[in-house]
């Protein structure tokens, strides 16, 4: 060992290695801490390429240490006149720590004048913005920034400077903070020439329409809350997913996959195709009649459905099903509520999509209160395949599976109506919150088997 007092072997490695060592701890604190162990390592931490800032609140120490800690390593970088390839800034969960609006945007300020990559700053949950009122932050030009995450906690509104520069943006995530509609668009259409990836969970600060056209988007996810009309005209665009709108215009020559609550509500243009990879509707909710609506897809892979038929609303379920496009891979449906026949409204949805391979089924029933006897659920027409076959289908999945008497009678004539030769693989999970029929089932499954059939309880 060497006698104290004498060059520490750490002074003696070079630079480069020091910052790998450095990059290795993933804690920008833990890397500010070891300027202890060497002379030289007082001001190398502060030139590592990325900055991970999200240390756990100290039990003991005032909430506001952590605030004061971020400041002084965004100082110090600041003063290194360094680039950064990724910022991280994850606020930990203190209640009692007020975060002002001045101090996220100056925060902000730095990371736009040194971030040459990678910016992320997510904020714990606060009081939400009541009416648009709440502090602002702005957004400073990145023009070196690839992806920015932005988390604000639910209590900012972010503004977005006219004619700021993201040249090099490609990926955008804002959640959780209030925005202006016009300034949203316009900072999309206008100021973010590379931008392929977009995801808005946001609101608006009053309700109004969002327009947005993009020469180089993608993937489009937009939800805000107090958003009228979309608007998008994106000639590259391939993944939809849109909420929380009353109606949307969507020009996307390329659109390949699309999720939606309510499709009625969204209107394609002649540019979208025809036929998509995946079309998911995630919120069906059919309680009346409702006017005709037209078929506006032909085919599609992959269809996910889930669907709330109220006590008036079968009829208009009925109407729908027949205007969704025909599936001709997977076919998954959830339904929520018990008013109507199982059996019926599942053979229903089957005889457009007869060809498909897999079937994945999820149930939630309630409080029984059936519809009245004048439902065309109840017809007896209603419960005949007829002539419907399913000779493509080879795996069955049943989530919340529960044996009831209707799940039962499904599944019999399930498997009832597929190939004889072809392996057909059926998983039931089982549902953790009603008690199984084990012996009811295992009669079930008896009943049912065959060489070709393999069936797993879980």
């Amino acid at each position: 060992m060497e006698e104290a007092g004498s060059d520490d072997r750490i002074s003696g490695l070079s630079d480069d290695l020091l910052r790998d060592i450095l990059l290795r701890l993933r804690s920008l604190p833990a890397a500010a801490r070891t300027t202890i162990l060497s002379r030289r390592w007082r001001h190398v931490w502060t030139s590592i390429p990325e900055l991970v800032i999200d240390e756990l609140h100290v039990p003991g120490r005032p909430p506001s240490s952590f605030l004061r800690a971020v400041e002084g390593a965004l100082a110090a970088y600041s003063a290194s006149n360094v680039d950064v390839a990724a910022l991280t800034i994850a606020v930990p969960d203190v209640r009692l720590c007020r975060i002002e609006a001045r101090r996220v945007s100056s925060w902000l300020r730095v990371a736009s004048e040194r971030v040459a990559g990678t910016l992320s700053l997510a904020l714990p949950r606060s009081e939400p913005i009541v009416h648009g009122h709440g502090q602002e932050v702005e957004l400073p030009p990145c023009r070196r920034a690839t992806e920015i995450t932005l988390s604000l906690a639910g209590a900012f509104v972010l503004r977005l400077r006219p004619a700021a520069s993201f040249a090099a943006l490609t990926v955008l995530t804002i959640q959780s903070a209030a925005m202006d509609g016009r300034e949203l668009g316009a900072f999309v259409s206008s100021m973010c020439p590379r931008l392929t990836d977009l995801t808005l969970r946001v609101s608006l600060v009053a309700c109004s329409d969002v327009s947005i056209r993009s020469a180089s988007l993608r993937r489009l996810e937009f939800g805000a809350g107090c958003a009228q009309r979309l608007g998008v005209a994106a000639p590259m665009l391939e993944v939809l997913v849109a909420s929380f709108l009353h109606h949307a215009h969507i020009s996307a020559p390329r659109l390949a996959e699309a999720k939606v609550q309510r499709l009625h509500r969204h209107h394609f243009a002649d540019d979208v195709p025809r036929r998509l990879r995946r079309l998911d509707i995630t919120q069906l909710y059919l309680n009346a009649a409702a006017p005709p609506r037209a078929r506006r897809f032909d085919a599609v892979d992959e269809l996910r459905l889930s669907a709330l038929i109220g006590m008036e609303g079968y009829t208009s379920f009925l109407d729908d099903v027949n205007n969704l496009p025909v599936c001709q891979t997977v076919l998954s449906v959830s339904l929520t509520g018990d008013h109507h026949g199982f059996v019926p409204t599942m053979l229903h949805l089957l005889r457009r999509s007869n060809a498909i391979k897999k079937l994945v089924l999820e149930t939630y029933t309630q409080t029984k209160d059936p519809c009245s006897t004048a439902c065309p659920c109840r017809l007896p027409e209603s419960y005949r395949a007829n002539n419907m076959t399913l000779d493509s289908l080879e795996e069955i999945e049943i989530n919340t599976f529960m044996g009831e008497d209707d799940q039962v009678e499904f599944l019999e004539m399930l498997v009832s109506r597929c190939s004889a030769t072809r392996p057909i693989n059926v998983v039931l999970n089982k549902s953790y919150l009603v008690p199984l029929r084990t012996e009811k089932v295992s009669e079930m499954i008896r009943s049912i088997s065959r060489p070709n059939l393999r069936v797993g309880l879980h």
